[in-house]
């Protein structure tokens, strides 16, 4: 395998002792909570950025949960105070109407997760009783970080803030849609800044514009980024290549691996681009040691049909039935390149921070602010389209994208600024 050449994070001890800090022990953050919304996506980037700040073993994970099943997966869209109030008015007015019509049968609602998360280790989202933690624990294990990302969470981490914003920093990953000056800090990709360019004001009609955010420039507490946070770093990729060595150390090389997400609003596509995939998949494969390919969870069966359809029976290609272990760490570590759908910014900012070559499939299919993305990792030679004419053993480089550590540092910055310190 060649080497991972990734930036050593930061250093986090300034080999101070405690006592000696400026300000006493209640300026030092020796811990945070996240605020999660029950997609790995989300979650994986406040965890990813909390053990950036070195505050990995030292944090708490919080969920915002959503009513599940029935007519709930319709209602998504609503905001999650008003959606879990609007399940609370129809269970009790369908526990009424069964005591009226003395009725067994259930055709309603199956509502998952109302009263459970479901997970014993995660706590649900309350903003009081974290309030409350903030405030008590403050004197004696100082200030707290709190890391929240996705839609759901961020009424949550903006009443933490409004309601302990001594005792807290607060930072919001990806844009709010809300007013910014609610959290101590967003960190967002710059991707989401694309209605704001003058190729995106063409595209959308003027009376709508209004209605499109953001519609102003970032301020200047406001990070952003090229890509999605995450937890893959140099130390995370040497553990990985480690515990990943029997599988992967004897397989032919180069090991090319196949990465495929799902459908999504700007990024659509289906069998056709799963074709147009295996098509070029089975052209590069001359110069192909093996291949490892790892369907999504969610990736639709009209596309997976095809990949097994195409190259279930290929002495050269395996592919992962989902079974755990998932090997996603693995072909990080072990892979020489990466082959990507297009859909996924955190499949390809995970693929993008390992210095190796990354291909990206059906770029095309996608518009708006996931094309602009496409756009800046193309145009800083960090991504080449994969047309099926590549030589998989050709070796290309670039400077690995290292948002996360960069984020890291400009928390790091804002917490000297108030007078706060960052210990592991």
């Amino acid at each position: 395998m060649r080497p991972i050449l990734l930036p050593d994070p930061p250093s986090l001890s300034t080999g101070v002792p405690e006592i000696f800090e400026q300000g006493g022990p209640q300026n030092v953050v020796r811990r945070a909570v996240v605020i999660g919304n029950g997609f790995p996506g989300s979650e994986n980037q406040s965890i990813g950025l909390a053990r950036a700040l070195g505050l990995a073993e030292n944090h708490l994970l919080y969920r915002v949960t959503r009513p599940k099943g029935g007519i709930h997966e319709w209602l998504h869209w609503l905001p999650v105070g008003f959606h879990k109030y609007l399940d609370f008015i129809l269970r009790h007015l369908y526990l009424y109407s069964r005591l009226m019509l003395r009725s067994k049968q259930t055709k309603y609602i199956s509502s998952e997760n109302s009263g459970n998360v479901g997970l014993s280790s995660i706590l649900e989202a309350d903003v009081n009783k974290i309030v409350t933690m903030a405030r008590e624990t403050y004197e004696k294990d100082g200030p707290l970080v709190v890391i929240a990302c996705g839609r759901d969470t961020v009424s949550i981490a903006s009443s933490i803030r409004r309601l302990a914003s001594e005792n807290v920093f607060v930072v919001q990953i990806q844009h709010p849609r809300s007013h910014l000056n609610r959290f101590d800090m967003v960190i967002t990709p710059r991707h989401d800044y694309y209605p704001l360019t003058p190729e995106a004001q063409e595209q959308v009609p003027r009376f709508m514009r209004c209605w499109i955010t953001p519609r102003e420039p970032p301020q200047g507490h406001v990070v952003l980024t090229t890509g999605a946070l995450h937890g893959i770093d140099y130390a995370t990729l040497r553990k990985s290549a480690s515990a990943w060595h029997d599988e992967f150390a004897a397989l032919p090389k180069p090991l090319v691996v196949v990465n495929i997400g799902w459908p999504r609003r700007n990024c659509r596509y289906g069998a056709d681009l799963a074709k147009q995939l295996t098509d070029a998949l089975l052209s590069v494969l001359g110069s192909c040691g093996s291949v490892r390919i790892a369907l999504s969870y969610k990736t639709p069966e009209k596309v997976s049909r095809v990949i097994f359809k195409e190259l279930g029976d290929n002495p050269k290609v395996y592919i992962w039935n989902g079974q755990e272990p998932n090997p996603y760490m693995g072909h990080l570590a072990w892979g020489d390149a990466f082959v990507v759908t297009p859909d996924s910014v955190s499949l390809i900012s995970e693929a993008c921070s390992t210095g190796k070559p990354v291909y990206v499939i059906g770029g095309d299919h996608c518009k708006w602010k996931i094309a602009d993305f496409h756009k800046s990792l193309r145009e800083r030679g960090v991504v080449r389209p994969f047309t099926g004419f590549e030589d998989m053993s050709e070796s290309w480089s670039y400077p690995p994208l290292s948002d996360t550590a960069e984020a890291a540092m400009r928390v790091r910055s804002a917490l000297a600024a108030r007078g706060w310190s960052l210990r592991s």
